[in-house]
């Protein structure tokens, strides 16, 4: 009987070592430059409320496909504008980003 359990053992084993290694993430591609972010006058973020922007790092550090999937607002506007300002390390291939972004308002107690 001690034969049948090494022989599974060992099957078992085989088996466990044919098993895929888990995919190491790439890092981020190194953030270089961004201009300043500007809304303009007339346009109000909502409170609360979290905008997503996704786009894709070029080999050459450039953003193209600059996308709000929420929506097409003042805010999601300059958002857009704004990624394309950033300016990344030169990368091996292209990669795609997202950046989330909420608007804060400091206030002062007293």
């Amino acid at each position: 009987m001690a034969v049948p359990l090494v022989v599974w053992l060992v099957a078992l084993g085989g088996c466990a070592s044919l098993t895929r290694e888990a995919a190491v993430p790439l890092p981020p591609p190194a953030l270089l430059s961004a201009a300043a972010l500007e809304l303009p006058t007339d346009c109000e973020p909502a409170s609360g409320t979290v905008y997503r922007t996704s786009y894709v790092v070029g080999t050459d550090g450039r953003v193209a496909d600059a996308a709000s999937p929420a929506g097409d607002g003042c805010v999601e506007r300059a958002l857009r504008e704004w990624v394309t300002t950033f300016r990344y390390e030169p990368i091996d291939a292209s990669m795609p980003a997202v950046i989330d972004w909420i608007a804060v308002t400091a206030s002062r107690g007293g």
